[in-house]
Formats: structure tokens, C-alpha cells, sequence
């Protein structure tokens, strides 16, 4: 019987929640598929500056290392809302992790079974049938790691802060693969929502996620929409 390994990572606020239900669905799946786990729990986010004065302890990434997998609840809360920006439990514990280990993609799923349609507060004339939707998201390029990123005091006293949105070619090429992938198997459809009418990076986006798609499979039915839209055409 093959055994995976997991580093656990609760977190605060309702993660450690999650994370017990998580394992206990874990549990079910390697009793159904001929698997055992094994856990080695590690603090991150809020309850790792408590304990070790730092939302991602050296000691919780060298575990991260070492398994096969990671299972991440969630991180932050007011307790440590006023910590300085840098330090607080979202940017110092989510972004560190996701570069250290290039976790560039996030796959969201929205379901909605047409038996529950009726509890949706979307219109029923949009909801009767059910939604299913999967949203493939960049994670490790882009506004959260572009420099310069800085805040800064100018002569005359007024701040100044500057974010810098960067993507690279290889990194627009590897989440479109991934988005066709998840086409293929699915209903064969890519909406690619970016704001090409105004960035720079959007022009290179939508370039290259439409060359990716040609390259790679042609039949996927691709459409492009900008993001402003697309948050309305959702609801």
C-alpha cells in the first residue's frame, strides 16, 4: 500500500476547521483507493508570527520540502492587522510559498447543481441549468511580484508607491497549457480575460495565449473578454 506524505498547514481563523475535515475526506479516499497518509503539522500565517516571529517559519518551509504534497487552510485575521504591511500573515506567508515552490497556477471550480438553483441569488433565467465553470488564475507573475515594488517619501513629503505589473512570455505560455488541458477535458472552451485595451501586459497576454492555443490544440473554441466584463458578465 503506497503511503503520500502531507505537510499540514492550518493557519488561522477557520483553517484549522478545514484542515480536519480535509484529512478526514483524505482518510476516506485512501481507504476507497488503496493509499494511507501521513501528516506532519507546521504553523504558517498569524499563528506562525506568534510562535516563531515570523508568518512562514524557516522550519515550515523545510517540511514544505520534504513531502509530497501541501495542504494549506488559511492565514490572517484582525490580530495582526496592524502589523506593518510587509509582516502581516497574507503577503508574508501566501506569496513567499507560491515562489518558493512556482506555484503559478490556481484552478477554481463554481458549480452549481441545477437541483439547488433555486437557492442561488443569481436570476433563475441564468441559473435553471446549473454552472459549471472552472477560472484558471496566474499566480506568480504579474502586479504581486514585478519590481520595483516600494513606498517612498518624495522631497516635498508626499508618498509615493509604486507596484510594477512584469509577465514573461514562458509564464503566460505555461498557465494557457494548463487552461487547454482543462478545456480538453471538459467542453473544449477558453475565455481568456485580460485588459489588453490599456496594459502592456494584457497585449502580450492575449498574443500569446492565442499563439499557445494554435500551437497546442486548435480546436479549443477561444474567446477573449476584458476583465471589467467579465466580473458582470459572471453575475
Amino acid at each position: 500500500m503506497k503511503t503520500l506524505r502531507f505537510t499540514t498547514l492550518p493557519g488561522d481563523g477557520i483553517g484549522p476547521e478545514v484542515m480536519n475535515v480535509s484529512l478526514q475526506v483524505l482518510e476516506k479516499l485512501g481507504n476507497l483507493h488503496d493509499f494511507t497518509i501521513e501528516t506532519s503539522n507546521h504553523d504558517v500565517g498569524g499563528i506562525g508570527i506568534d510562535n516563531h516571529g515570523k508568518a512562514l517559519p524557516d522550519s515550515t518551509l523545510s517540511a514544505c520540502r520534504e513531502v509530497d504534497a501541501i495542504l494549506f487552510g488559511s492565514v490572517g485575521g484582525p490580530k495582526w492587522e496592524n502589523l506593518p504591511p510587509k509582516e502581516q500573515p497574507e503577503r508574508a506567508a501566501l506569496l513567499p510559498i507560491r515562489k518558493a515552490f512556482e506555484l503559478f497556477a490556481n484552478l477554481r471550480p463554481g458549480n452549481l447543481y441545477p437541483e439547488l438553483s433555486d437557492l442561488s441569488p443569481l436570476r433563475p433565467d441564468t441559473v435553471a441549468n446549473g454552472i459549471d465553470t472552472l477560472c484558471v488564475r496566474e499566480l506568480t507573475g504579474g502586479i504581486y511580484f514585478g519590481q520595483p515594488k516600494e513606498t517612498k517619501t518624495l522631497e516635498n513629503g508626499e508618498k509615493l508607491a509604486i507596484d510594477t505589473m512584469v509577465y514573461r512570455t514562458s509564464e503566460i505560455e505555461r498557465i494557457t497549457e494548463l487552461a487547454i488541458t482543462a478545456a480538453s477535458l471538459r467542453e473544449g472552451r477558453i475565455c481568456s480575460v485580460d485588459k489588453a485595451n490599456v496594459l502592456e501586459t494584457s497585449v502580450l497576454w492575449r498574443d500569446t495565449v492565442i499563439n499557445c492555443v494554435q500551437k497546442h490544440n486548435p480546436d479549443i473554441e477561444l474567446t477573449h473578454m476584458y476583465v471589467d466584463n467579465a466580473a458582470m458578465q459572471l453575475v
